[in-house]
């Protein structure tokens, strides 16, 4: 039976890369950028030093590597959850439901994400950098009967607001504050969040 591979992972990269691959994400995810080293991918993958240089100029460009496949994805998954609805109701539960799901489906990649968007997000490429999940909010706030006549400065802080919860949301399921599987949320999390756009 075939495994299906991480989203962060393509079809016809090598063996050796996608164990560095995992090993990589598996590391940021626990201990973070700073506190991974090259030789601890190394060893947790099963494969040298020169087989990672092989495929990657060093640490940081393993990690933006990874940084930037997975985020686009994510956006990828998320833009497509709202584009499919047609009401504010019905995207609000998509988009709740598709970052939970997320959440719950790749819990490593997600708390990456998090973790090292101040310092990998500056580095990413423009083409990735345009694609935010703030914008996403900002375009499910804007179907909002009361966010359509705001200010920019409300509309931004209401998408603000959304994005916000949802990620101390999986960060506090990450951590163990609150009892996962993320999805259990999702009832919870559309009521608040249809409050806030009433």
């Amino acid at each position: 039976m075939a495994t299906t591979l991480p989203f962060y992972i393509r079809e016809d990269d090598p063996p050796a890369k996608r164990a560095i691959l995992r090993a990589a994400m598996k590391l940021f995810s626990a201990r973070g950028l700073v506190a991974t080293s090259i030789r601890d991918i190394a060893e947790e993958s099963g494969y040298t030093n020169p087989a990672l240089y092989k495929h990657f100029g060093g640490k940081e460009e393993l990690a933006l590597h990874l940084f930037e496949a997975s985020h686009a994805r994510v956006w990828s998954r998320c833009a497509a959850a709202l584009a499919a609805e047609t009401t504010f109701d019905r995207k609000l539960e998509a988009y709740v439901a598709q970052w939970l799901e997320l959440v719950d489906e790749y819990p490593e990649v997600m708390g990456f994400l998090s973790d090292s968007a101040r310092v990998l997000w500056p580095k990413a490429r423009g083409s990735v950098r345009r694609q935010t999940m703030i914008g996403l909010a900002r375009s499910l706030v804007l179907d909002a009967p009361r966010w359509r006549r705001a200010s920019r400065r409300n509309v931004d802080v209401a998408a603000a607001a959304v994005q916000g919860t949802l990620a101390e949301v999986a960060r506090m399921i990450q951590v163990g504050v609150v009892e996962g599987p993320a999805i259990r949320w999702k009832q919870a999390l559309v009521a608040l969040l249809k409050r806030l756009s009433a």
